[in-house]
Parts: C-alpha cells; sequence; structure tokens
C-alpha cells in the first residue's frame, strides 16, 4: 500500500471510524496496533520478509528495556554498537562485507525511521529522560505507527504518548484543518512533484550537442533547479498528508517542513528542511559532540571553532544516513562543508563586525536575497548526487565544459535571486484567513487532484524519501 495513496486513505478512514469508537486507552492501542500490523503486511505476501525488521525491533526492545534496568555504560556501548551494526547490515551499506548479506528480499520500508525511534528510546532510558518505563504495547505502538512508518516524520517518545494517551478532540475546526492538509498534501505529491519531475528529466533527455550553448547553459541551469524543488513538493506534501490523516486519529505529529527555500544560509536552512532529522541529529549527535569537544578543549579562543567541526560531523552523518553507497558519503561531505563554512562564517563576521551589526546586515534585503539565492544553489550542487551518478555527471560535464558550468551556476544563482525574492513578497498571502476563499482554494485542489487521478488512470504517487 503506497502513502500517500487513495488505498491508504480509505484505510486510514476506516482506522479513524473505529478508534472514535471508544475513547478507552486499551481500545485505542488495539485498534493502532492492528492498523499497524495492517499497513506491514500490505507490503509483501510472505511472512518471512518480515523476520530481519522484527528482529531489529526485539533487539531494540531488548536494549531499551536493558537500560532501563541497569543504566550501565559497559552495556550501553555495546548494545549501541550492536544496534547500528545490524541497522547498517540490514540496509546493506556499501562497508559491509557482500557475504555478509541475508541471502533473500526482506523489508527495509521504514526501516530507517523506525531506527531513529528505537535509537532514541535507548539514549533516553540510559540517561533517564524518558517519563515511564515502556512497555511492550507502547514500544510497538510508538516504533510502527502507521501515519509516519513509511517517511516519518520522525517523532520522539514523548510527545508521542501524550497524544496518544490524551488525544486530541475532533472538533469540526480540526478535522477541517486535517483534511486541508490531507488535500494540499495530496495535490503537492501526486499532481506538482511529477510535473517537476517530468521537467527535469526532459531538461536531462533534450540537454546534448544540437543545443547551443546558450541553450545548454540554461538547460542545464533548470536541470540544476528544479530537482530540489521537486523533492520538496514530493516530501513536503507526503508530510502534509500525514499529518492530515493523523490528525483524524486524534495524533498531533511534528511538523517537518518551513518554508526551507527562505532560508537565509545553510544552517538555517537545515533548521526548515527534514527538521525532525535535523533536530534528532542536534539533540542525539551535534550537542553531545560539542559539549564533549568543549570539554577537551577548554581554551576560550578555540571553542568558538568547534562548533564548525560539529556541525561537519553531524551533517555528514546526514548524508551517510540518505544512501548506502559512495555518492551519498559525498554528499554528506559537502553538506557537511556547506553548513561548517556558514557556521565559520557566522564566526569570522560576528567578532568583525559585532553581533548587533551582523544581524542589521543579515536583515538588509539586496543581502538576505543573495542569502537565499546562494544556500538554493548549493543545496541544488549537493542534489546531484540524488538524480544522478557519477558517469552520468562525467558526460553533462564534459558536454558543457568548464566556462557552461560555471554559467549555468550563475545563471542558477541569478534566477535564484528573484524567484526566492517574488516568494517571500508573497507571504503575507498565508496571513489571509477567508474562510471562504480558504474552502474554495482547498475545493479546487481537490476536484483537480481526483479528476486528474480518474482521468489519466494514474498510479499511487512515488515518495522519494521512502527509499531512505
Amino acid at each position: 500500500m503506497n502513502v500517500p495513496s487513495f488505498e491508504f486513505l480509505a484505510f486510514a478512514a476506516a482506522v479513524a471510524l473505529l478508534i472514535h469508537v471508544s475513547n478507552a486507552p486499551a481500545w485505542r492501542r488495539t485498534i493502532f496496533v492492528l492498523a499497524n500490523a495492517g499497513l506491514l503486511l500490505s507490503f509483501t505476501h510472505d511472512p518471512k520478509q518480515l523476520v530481519p525488521f522484527a528482529a531489529l525491533l526485539t533487539f531494540g526492545f531488548v536494549s531499551v528495556k536493558a537500560m532501563e534496568s541497569y543504566r550501565s555504560r559497559t552495556a550501553f556501548i555495546p548494545l549501541l554498537v550492536g544496534l547500528l551494526f545490524a541497522f547498517f547490515w540490514l540496509k546493506r551499506y556499501a562497508f559491509v562485507p557482500h557475504d555478509l548479506y541475508l541471502p533473500f528480499t526482506y523489508l527495509t520500508i521504514g526501516m530507517s525511521y523506525v531506527f531513529f525511534r528505537v535509537l532514541h528510546l535507548m539514549i533516553d532510558a540510559y540517561q533517564e529522560a524518558l517519563p515511564e518505563r515502556v512497555s511492550l504495547a507502547a514500544y510497538a505502538s510508538y516504533t510502527l505507527n502507521f501515519t509516519c512508518l513509511v517517511s516519518g516524520p520522525i517523532q520522539l517518545y514523548q510527545d508521542y504518548r501524550r497524544t496518544e494517551t490524551e488525544p486530541l478532540r475532533l472538533t469540526a475546526e480540526l478535522a477541517g484543518k486535517a483534511a486541508s492538509r490531507i488535500v494540499a498534501g495530496f495535490f503537492k505529491v501526486s499532481i506538482l512533484s511529477p510535473v517537476l519531475l517530468y521537467a527535469q528529466q526532459r531538461g536531462i533527455a533534450i540537454l546534448g550537442p544540437q543545443l547551443t550553448v546558450g541553450d545548454r547553459i540554461v538547460d542545464a541551469g533548470v536541470v540544476l533547479a528544479l530537482f530540489p524543488i521537486y523533492l520538496y513538493f514530493n516530501f513536503a506534501g507526503y508530510t502534509d498528508f500525514v499529518i492530515g490523516v493523523a490528525g483524524f486519529l486524534g495524533l498531533e505529529l511534528p511538523e517537518n517542513f518551513n518554508k526551507p527555500f527562505l532560508a537565509g544560509g545553510v544552517i538555517d536552512f537545515w533548521s526548515r528542511w527534514h527538521m525532525t532529522l535535523s533536530n534528532w541529529l542536534k539533540t542525539y549527535v551535534y550537542s553531545p559532540l560539542l559539549l564533549s569537544s568543549m570539554r577537551r578543549f577548554p581554551a576560550t579562543k578555540t571553542q568558538a571553532y568547534l562548533g564548525v567541526f560539529a556541525y561537519f560531523v553531524t551533517f555528514f552523518l546526514v548524508g551517510a544516513w540518505h544512501g548506502q553507497s559512495a555518492k551519498f558519503l559525498f554528499f554528506g561531505l559537502l553538506t557537511g562543508l556547506g553548513i561548517s563554512v556558514n557556521k565559520w562564517y557566522e564566526i569570522v563576521m560576528t567578532q568583525k563586525l559585532g553581533r548587533v551589526r551582523y544581524r542589521d546586515m543579515g536583515a538588509q534585503p539586496v543581502y538576505s536575497a543573495l542569502a537565499r539565492a546562494l544556500n538554493f544553489t548549493w543545496f541544488s550542487f549537493t542534489m546531484l548526487w540524488f538524480w544522478s551518478n557519477w558517469q552520468q555527471l562525467g558526460s553533462i560535464a564534459t558536454l558543457l565544459g568548464a566556462p557552461a558550468i560555471v554559467l549555468a551556476i550563475f545563471a542558477t544563482l541569478v534566477a535564484a535571486v528573484f524567484a526566492l525574492s517574488a516568494l517571500k513578497s508573497l507571504e503575507w498571502v498565508e496571513r489571509l484567513n477567508v474562510q471562504p476563499l480558504r474552502a474554495a482554494w482547498y475545493t479546487a485542489l481537490a476536484v483537480i487532484t481526483i479528476s486528474v487521478a480518474v482521468v489519466l488512470n494514474a498510479p499511487a504517487p512515488h515518495v522519494v524519501y521512502r527509499a531512505f
């Protein structure tokens, strides 16, 4: 069963109807457990394919209970290493010897997001940060929650348990907001993102020696810029959809995007893009690494720059998480480089200008427009390894030549300055709260989405982050 899809929407509607039969916690948990199992079983007809996933979950639960009981560093480290290795092994990362791979096909959908939840539980249990001892039923309900199993968002246990045990009351206002999120998400992922992907792939297909140099530069710039916009509508649309579905179940999922292309730098961008992943890494990687580095190197002059190092390591891991091959390590290298250079620049400019003058400089329209465009262009460049490979990129680079590549990147930057400035100027539209207009708008989106799906008999939309 694809998420999102009309099939999944019907499944979620049936779950919502059953959930609201009774407010008893035992009833809600039973329905959630059955719904979670139902979604998992929809991905395979062979129960054997679920065994490795179940083994990872079992190992995680045993680790969590061990940390609740002992909280021993001598037990924590081996269990942590074992959990990490089990994940890398089952996800078939390139550095794991191929001879160790399991010789059969098994389910990995959602495994990365489940892994983050299990790791969070284990670490918080070790640090005595959990609000309660985690029961098997609560563990299964949290880790396998069907609304966000496939591609997140990554919700902390404390937040999930709060809305599971004290569900939101389904008022007319909440239902309206949830339905709007579902419609908007479905439109983004099933209408906008396929159109953008087609345009990007069409641009790749026509990029050849038959084009003039000028046309090659323009076409390369379009290809470079379109993929991150496609990825945003694809992933943000999925997130809107599942947040809306969760609303009908009385659950509150965390937001995952906050106008990322209006970010004024790489650090700001990653606080707006895939926010639950960024926040998870900030909590469990960046902050502990920075604190331990500061204890190791206590000199005041060096402490400011330790953040540069911590940012690089953290966002290198972001890239490594995205895929099992070497090209994603390179993506992580570029991502870590971009965010650490941004941090270094902030430190240097603050030292030269002072915090107030540096903040005032960042608020200048021309400066902020250029900062947004630079961030978008850099992100577009790092995304090359999402839609291409070294061989294809080498062919494109040979076709364009170094001067045309530089001009294509420059053209992307200039276009981004004007496009993102126009987008920034339209922020006031979101503050309009004219209910008849909003209702008409979302009704139109729903009609368009359903009509296109019916007329074209289109398959359920593909979500890129399902592969991670």
